[in-house]
């Protein structure tokens, strides 16, 4: 196979959101994702700072006429939610939306959507990821010599959460 397929960095092209409600998940609209109480997450985010697992159990198929065991796909599991965010608590004047709004028990929306710049605007026809989600607890980073402040916050997803298979929609 010749090397034609062209690989692009993710850096500068991932744009994150928290949006307080979405009337469909399979179908959010730009409204939705630019209108009152979305949070932009993207510069607050560490850049490796946003984590969560999706998989897929896997169960044996065992047959009383075959030596062999496959397997057939289970179902999906939403674990390890993490986001490592700058957390300005306590510093005069700093913006500190991000852990003002994400607090313990907030439900709402993360939106996620990779390839183009993060400081685009969520457009119809783009493709996204939209996670259902309730935000656990906090926790502050330990400190370390040059480092910013800044805290984990935990969260869950709902098992309807949309992995990058979700069209943005136009429509107010």
């Amino acid at each position: 196979m010749p090397n034609t397929i062209s690989a692009t960095l993710e850096d500068g092209m991932l744009k994150t959101v928290f949006v307080p409600t979405i009337a469909d998940i399979t179908k959010p609209k730009v409204s939705e994702l630019t209108g009152s109480g979305v949070i932009d997450l993207s510069y607050y985010l560490a850049g490796d700072g946003y984590q969560l697992n999706h998989t897929q159990e896997m169960i044996d198929d065992d047959r009383e006429g075959s030596a062999t065991v496959g397997q057939i796909p289970g179902q999906d599991k939403f674990e390890g939610g993490t986001m490592q965010v700058i957390d300005n608590t306590n510093v005069d004047g700093a913006d500190n939306s991000a852990v003002e709004t994400l607090k313990r028990g907030k439900t709402g929306y993360i939106v996620r959507r990779r390839g183009l710049p993060t400081d685009e605007a969520f457009a119809a026809d783009q493709t996204v990821s939209v996670h259902k989600v309730t935000i656990g607890i906090k926790t502050p980073v330990a400190h370390a010599p040059n480092q910013r402040q800044m805290s984990t916050i935990n969260f869950s997803a709902d098992p309807g959460s949309q992995d990058e298979d979700v069209q943005i929609v136009a429509g107010s």
